[in-house]
């Protein structure tokens, strides 16, 4: 039988010398000496579920010292919402048309006020992109047209290229 009597001493050399490292090791506090804080800004859009759009609280979207795309993008939910509830569409002359009256006068003249501001802004941006791109205004706001087609979501309003309305 060979057995080897050195291979118990470095062994036991080894692991004092790893306990007695480990048993050095320092403090190391995670702590921190005040909390943590965090600086939050949000937006809150209120909205109800019984098949009616909440109006805005703010005026934001008709700011008459922003640029008709700053508007339009102010406005996005709004539009958004009123096509998610069906009362406007995607007409294919790049404008916004209403589907769909409410039947509460507020109501009703929130929606035509909110689709004629969003129709002359898009107007505006129509005319100056056409002119910014070099293409006549009619093939830019066929293209817009066909863009605002392909974007909209299951159930929205869309009038096709041949005039006819459709839920997509």
């Amino acid at each position: 039988m060979n057995t080897k009597p050195h291979t118990f001493w470095p062994a036991l050399t080894v692991t004092a010398a790893a306990l007695a490292l480990s048993a050095c090791a320092p403090t190391v506090n995670i702590g921190t000496p005040e909390p943590v804080k965090i600086d939050v800004q949000m937006r809150a859009d209120i909205y109800t579920h019984d098949g009616k759009a909440a109006m805005p609280a703010t005026a934001a979207a008709d700011d008459p010292n922003a640029t008709p795309a700053q508007r339009r993008y102010n406005r996005r939910a709004e539009i958004q919402d009123l096509k998610n509830n069906r009362v406007v569409g995607e007409g294919n002359d790049g404008l916004l048309a209403i589907r769909e009256l409410p039947a509460d006068a507020k109501y009703a003249g929130y929606v035509k006020l909110t689709v004629s501001a969003e129709n002359a802004d898009r107007a505006a941006e129509f005319k100056a992109k056409a002119e910014e791109l070099q293409k006549p205004l009619h093939v830019y706001i066929k293209d817009f047209a066909t863009k605002a087609y392909q974007a909209s979501y299951p159930g929205e309003w869309v009038q096709t290229v041949g005039g006819e309305w459709v839920k997509r």
